[in-house]
């Protein structure tokens, strides 16, 4: 029984192992989860490997010791040596004369579980999902997960409902933005944006592998896959747009742009994803503009526009700052807070972030972490590249990896959405689908139809 829904057991680690009740438990919680995901990967392991090459296990073993190094307390003789300006800061602080290169290494270590559990989903994954059916249970689970999530911010958008709101009151600090279970409403518009991913390419897949009736009558229409399908992406979408993201709605712009061309690229024709991309973007731009003026549909899409958002740009040159000071080594995972109270310990408010997930990165990691951050990304794109030449690389998939690495890329110079566990598995899993080799029978429905139907 359990092992009959084993990608479901592994779907819910992947999904909520990013989510804890309150960030002061959240180290905790990713050791739990990390456990959990070894025992699925100890589980899994008799299954037969679907890898399609296999995966360096050299460099994610290093980038583990180097956070380890990071983490645990050195002598201050050394920390003098390695990190000069980190041991300026602790001079004064600490009775003792061991400290360690990350300035706050509790949540140095929560990193640490995250980025093993990441490793774990990217072996995993692969060993599960070889066969069509299995991916379309895969994309069915995400594809009503997404639908879930926009369920609970709208309810709570138009209806205040008390019931809802007291309930994500116990996930979240505030209930004052479009947010969802998320604190940020920027880190919750890009969450649903990956959704909205699935969900096209769940549709395209479905009505290509899968055999659909036609239906002629409208009721029939209205209670068919087709339908619900089409619903959902549209109620995703709106969900996007509502949240007011400067950086969620120019990370969805780009999305369909690239989607639209990859769309049309494929089928050389208008189907209902070219059409519905049209259809969001005259909607959203062209008629929204028109009432409440095109400035204001320019504002939103541009990030750094408002007067409210130029302290991201002091953020960003604090970052840049600093990552010269600890240019080597960095400061450790999630010590940009404990610089900023370092530099600056009258401010009013206290700065957690960069706002900029990529000059984050790099100041935590400094260029040896970094360097083996990119040579593992290097290392994925040449199994994809060699995937992709033995024609063993769905296109669906293909533009699932394909849109979230290009959304990665815009939203993270505008955000931390990286920086959040359930969106850091999020965009692994989606990452991980391109390394599973996946049967390309045609696959159909237990009941054989006469008909089939292809999505227009």
């Amino acid at each position: 029984m359990f092992s009959k829904y084993k990608i479901e057991f592994f779907l819910l680690i992947v999904f909520l192992a990013g989510f804890s009740p309150s960030s002061k438990y959240i180290e905790y919680v990713s050791i739990i989860y990390f456990f959990i995901s070894l025992y699925a990967y100890f589980f899994f392991r008799s299954d037969k490997s679907h890898l399609v090459f296999n995966y360096n296990y050299i460099l994610p073993i290093i980038f583990f010791i180097f956070i380890i190094f990071q983490i645990i307390n050195l002598p201050g003789s050394l920390i003098q040596t390695l990190t000069p300006t980190s041991h300026k800061l602790y001079e004064g602080l600490y009775l003792s004369e061991w400290y360690s290169i990350s300035l706050n290494p509790l949540q140095s270590l929560k990193y640490f579980f995250t980025f093993l559990i990441c490793f774990l989903i990217m072996v995993i994954a692969p060993k599960l999902i070889s066969q069509q059916r299995i991916l379309k249970r895969v994309f069915e689970f995400i594809f009503w997960m997404g639908a879930g999530h926009a369920f609970i911010a709208l309810s709570i958008y138009f209806f205040d409902s008390k019931i809802l709101t007291d309930f994500i009151s116990l996930l979240r600090d505030n209930n004052y933005s479009f947010s969802g279970l998320f604190i940020n409403r920027n880190n919750f518009s890009f969450y649903m944006v990956l959704f909205f991913i699935i969900a096209v390419n769940y549709y395209n897949f479905y009505f290509k592998y899968f055999s659909v009736s036609k239906k002629t009558k409208i009721f029939n229409f209205l209670l068919s896959d087709l339908f619900l399908i089409r619903a959902i992406i549209i109620l995703f979408a709106i969900t996007i747009i509502l949240t007011k993201s400067r950086a969620g709605n120019l990370t969805f712009l780009v999305v369909l742009i690239v989607l639209f061309a990859l769309d049309y690229y494929r089928n050389k024709k208008f189907t209902f994803i070219s059409k519905t991309i049209l259809t969001i973007v005259v909607i959203d731009i062209l008629l929204i503009g028109f009432f409440i003026g095109f400035d204001k549909v320019i504002e939103r899409y541009a990030v750094t526009s408002s007067s409210s958002e130029e302290y991201r740009l002091s953020f960003f040159e604090f970052g840049i700052t600093n990552y010269f000071k600890f240019w080597l080594w960095g400061y450790g995972l999630e010590g940009f807070e404990t610089l900023f109270r370092f530099d600056y310990p009258n401010f009013t408010s206290v700065a957690d972030h960069v706002h900029n997930d990529f000059i984050e990165y790099l100041g935590e990691l400094g260029v040896i972490g970094i360097s083996l951050v990119g040579m593992m990304i290097i290392s994925y794109l040449v199994i994809l590249k060699k995937s992709y030449q033995q024609n063993m690389l769905l296109s669906d998939v293909r533009n699932i990896v394909i849109l979230t690495m290009i959304a990665c890329l815009v939203h993270g110079n505008f955000d931390f959405a990286l920086h959040k566990p359930a969106i850091i598995f999020f965009v692994v899993f989606n990452l991980s689908l391109g390394l599973c080799r996946i049967d390309k029978k045609v696959k159909t429905t237990s009941q054989s139809r006469s008909q089939i139907h292809s999505p227009k």
